[in-house]
């Protein structure tokens, strides 16, 4: 269980998060964002990083003997397991949103990139804007996004940024160091 409350809205408590929650998050990358990567770059993900989803999903089977736990009332729609095992992550998550967002919103949805360099893709599964930042030791890794007229890099070191990763596509540029990106954004099923 991760236990974090942030005590106000400054870089050293950003740094605490990062620490005490993103650094201990210990997961793998899901099949279709393994396969996302090794197609957008040619090679696997990087050994210790990996993209993962908190919020929902709409497969339930994992294997012979490992379901995810459904939605009530919602057909087809299953908690991650990392909201099953973590719910407690959504209130911090929230608390980030709240504290450093300029337009502050319920927290539905997030992707979490640990060191995951994301290749030009659409966000297949998101309805409407999505608002990305990233955090940690790290230099380089704007966020591209690929408008009808024009590409814009930005800058989503501790700054929260967005845009339509489902409209648009988008991608990360090459970085140094130890990057994470937390997306936010509505799964179309959950939001039905």
């Amino acid at each position: 269980m991760f236990e974090f409350d942030f005590k106000d809205n400054s870089q050293s408590e950003i740094d605490r998060f990062v620490e005490v929650v993103l650094d201990n998050i210990n997961a793998i990358s899901a099949t279709r964002r393994k396969l996302m990567y090794r197609k957008g770059h040619g090679l696997p993900e990087p050994k210790g990083s990996f993209s993962i989803s908190f919020g929902y999903c709409n497969i339930g089977y994992l294997s012979k003997d490992k379901y995810r736990k459904e939605v009530q009332g919602v057909k087809n729609l299953y908690e991650t397991t990392l909201m099953t095992h973590h719910p407690e992550l959504k209130t911090i998550f929230q608390q980030l949103v709240n504290l450093h967002c300029p337009e502050p919103f319920t927290v539905d949805q997030v992707q979490i990139n640990r060191n995951w360099q994301s290749p030009p893709h659409r966000d297949a599964g998101n309805v409407g804007e999505s608002w990305i930042i990233g955090l940690g030791e790290y230099e380089g890794g704007e966020t591209v996004v690929k408008y009808p007229k024009e590409h814009i890099e930005y800058n989503i070191k501790n700054t929260f940024v967005k845009f339509n990763g489902s409209k648009y596509i988008h991608w990360t540029k090459p970085y140094d160091g130890n990057r994470y990106s937390l997306v936010f954004y509505n799964h179309s099923k959950a939001k039905k």
